[in-house]
This record gives structure tokens, sequence and C-alpha cells, in this order.
């Protein structure tokens, strides 16, 4: 395996979208209350493509998995008390299905900690859906830490993790050797 991560550009829109549209499955066999209902369009994604947030991981070459690093805050969830600033945020995060289970997950968080630290930024922040209990202990398991749950009308989301950046963060945009979770 040897995974490579770069911004994504408008070519790459129609394998974003299958990431993103065939994790919706996934997660719904494995009753990980996510996305539900929600098929992605380009047109969620086009300002971020825009902006160069977006990243695609390529695995030699084949698409692999997908994230978007915010420097702006959802202001339905992160307060000027959070200093929101201070992080990058972590959303649109899927790893293809044909590539679950290889430590790209792992990596990918790697990445978005390396790419703050490279910002100035503090922690890597994200949400996930209240009701999901799953993904949330994925999370506490790739060293997130829960900051609190908040109700925004009309939105599943709300529960707020954030992930310290370390001192030293891991520096290869690269990962040539499978890791296993």
């Amino acid at each position: 395996m040897h995974l490579r991560l770069r911004p994504a550009t408008e070519a790459d829109l129609d394998a974003l979208i299958a990431i993103l549209n065939t994790t919706i499955p996934w997660l719904r066999e494995r009753c990980l209350d996510q996305w539900y209902g929600i098929p992605w369009h380009a047109a969620e994604l086009a300002p971020g493509l825009a902006a160069g947030i977006v990243y695609l991981a390529t695995d030699d070459d084949v698409p692999a998995a997908t994230m978007t690093l915010d420097p702006e805050p959802d202001p339905a969830f992160w307060t000027p008390a959070d200093d929101p600033h201070s992080a990058l945020y972590l959303t649109h995060f899927a790893v293809d299905r044909g590539h679950g289970g290889r430590g790209i997950g792992t990596w990918m968080i790697d990445q978005a900690l390396h790419q703050a630290a490279a910002r100035g930024k503090r922690s890597v922040r994200l949400d996930a859906w209240k009701t999901n209990p799953g993904l949330q202990d994925y999370y506490r398991g790739q060293g997130f830490r829960h900051v609190r749950t908040v109700e925004a009308a009309g939105r599943g989301s709300g529960a707020l993790f954030e992930r310290p950046v370390p001192r030293v963060p891991p520096d290869s945009s690269t990962m040539d050797s499978p890791r296993r979770l």
C-alpha cells in the first residue's frame, strides 16, 4: 500500500462523491446513525474544492479516502469561548470501503493533525451526530475528547470532539506500509 494525500481538484469530484455515498450504506449496515438520507452532491463539495480544503488520499493513484479540513468553525457548534480559530475542522471524512480496515482512517487523522500544526493551529475538531455512539467511540479511540453535545435546530450533529496537535506531529504525506487497527 502506498498512500498519498493531496488537495482534491474538480477532476476528483466523482471519486469524492463515490467515497462519501458508498460510506452511507456501510454505516447503516453497522447501525451507525450518520448521514442518513443524505446522498452527497457536487454542489456541497464545490466551495471546499475552490478553497483548496478538500483532500483526497490515493493508494497507488486509486482514490482511497477523503476529508475536508476547514479553517472556519461551524458557528452553530463552536462559540467564541472555544477560541474557534485555533483549530482546523475535520468534515466530510470517509474511507472508500474497498480500502477499509487498513488503518487509512488513522493515517488520515494523523495527516489532519500535521496540517493543523503546519498552520499554527492547536487542535483538530469535529462534530458527530448526537445519536451515533459507535462513531463517537471511534473518535475517542483515535485520541479525540468529547468537548460537549449541543442542540442545533434541524441538525442531527452536535457531539463535539477535539484532539490537540502533538508536539511532534507526523510529517509524512505518504504511507508505504499497511497499518492495522
